[in-house]
């Protein structure tokens, strides 16, 4: 019979979304979780500590109530979320007393050991003292054994996405959806400057902005000089039920960013039976299949052209398609009872 562990959860709480997302995912599996994050949340009983590197007395303070929150807490196992002075920080204060996990992002193992050596010594440290490692897509396991060599197995999962076999699919409109973040990482501009001359082309057709961030006065700007008003709205941020409510009704979604790991927006945009039209990048190419089960936007300039493929694809096909893939590789059950088994096997 599995136990059920008491686990220290730790990571940014900046913007909490991801964090709390796995917790919702794993609470059910273990006995008691508390969360060590920068800033206080409100789902989950939680401890705050500077993860900045600026100062070493700064740094010998935070390994201290790191070590000193562990020791009252008494976790079965610590499971830090990114190798960057996160990882490094929890990994100086447990030094191996307690099981670690570590599950990587992204950018902590594709981009920051390349910077420079300090970078490279914030994530070589996250992964020395890791039991366990976990990345959401193979390009990001292959970059760590790569940097850090295959001593330690690197085990694919994400948090996966809701699954509900009897939601009320909704008729598909003509819309064009993109939901990820205003910043200068995800190309917002350039997916409304390179849907402007499909839109121009297929006047009864619309792209919906949702998210907001740093840009989004200058994107609705970029947005009124590119497309008449009636073909293009902004919604601000949406939650969980307006979100799903757009991935239903909308035949396409674009996602362009420079970098990314699997994006849950992707997979929840395949379970929810839109086209997906992504940025050529590793990890997009794990899920979607040029001309198959989405379109994979070559460079992006080509937007427009990329719009028009994903036209031509049979939709039933791929939702179908889609589905299947969701179904063995990206809900929520199948990647709890990956975890599980990782926390099982450090529990054995």
């Amino acid at each position: 019979m599995n136990k059920k562990p008491k686990v220290l959860l730790i990571g940014s709480t900046v913007n909490p979304v991801h964090l709390k997302s796995y917790y919702n995912l794993m609470r059910e599996m273990c006995s008691e979780i508390l969360i060590i994050g920068s800033h206080q949340v409100d789902f989950a009983p939680c401890e705050t500590v500077s993860f900045s590197l600026k100062s070493p007395i700064g740094i010998l303070e935070t390994v201290k109530k790191i070590r000193k929150i562990a020791a009252d807490f008494q976790p079965d196992i610590i499971h830090v979320h990114q190798a960057n002075s996160i990882g490094f920080l929890v990994s100086l204060a447990n030094r191996n007393k307690y099981k670690q996990v570590l599950t990587t992002w992204g950018d902590d193992v594709l981009i920051f050991p390349n910077k420079n050596i300090f970078f490279k010594a914030l994530t070589y440290t996250s992964l020395k003292y890791s039991d366990e490692i976990t990345a959401d897509a193979q390009i990001m396991a292959d970059s760590i054994y790569s940097f850090f060599g295959t001593k330690k197995k690197v085990v694919i999962a994400n948090f996966g996405i809701e699954w509900d076999e009897n939601l009320i699919r909704l008729p598909k409109e003509k819309i064009i959806y993109s939901n990820r973040l205003h910043d200068s990482l995800y190309n917002i501009d350039l997916i409304i400057k390179g849907s402007a001359e499909f839109l121009k082309n297929h006047p009864d057709w619309k792209l919906v902005v949702a998210a907001n961030g740093p840009l989004t006065e200058d994107l609705k700007i970029v947005a009124k000089e590119s497309i008449p008003n009636n073909q293009v709205e902004f919604v601000g941020f949406v939650g969980p039920a307006d979100n799903q409510n757009w991935y239903l009704r909308a035949s396409m979604y674009v996602s362009i960013p420079d970098t990314d790991g699997t994006s849950i927006s992707l997979l929840e945009a395949m379970g929810y039976g839109c086209i997906p039209v992504v940025s050529d990048l590793p990890a997009n190419k794990e899920w979607i299949e040029n001309g198959e089960n989405g379109i994979v936007v070559s460079t992006r300039s080509e937007l427009n052209q990329s719009l028009e493929e994903a036209l031509q694809l049979n939709p039933d096909f791929v939702k179908s398609k889609n589905e299947e893939i969701i179904l063995k590789k990206a809900t929520k059950e199948a990647n709890r009872t990956i975890f599980n088994q990782i926390y099982q096997r450090l529990l054995s």
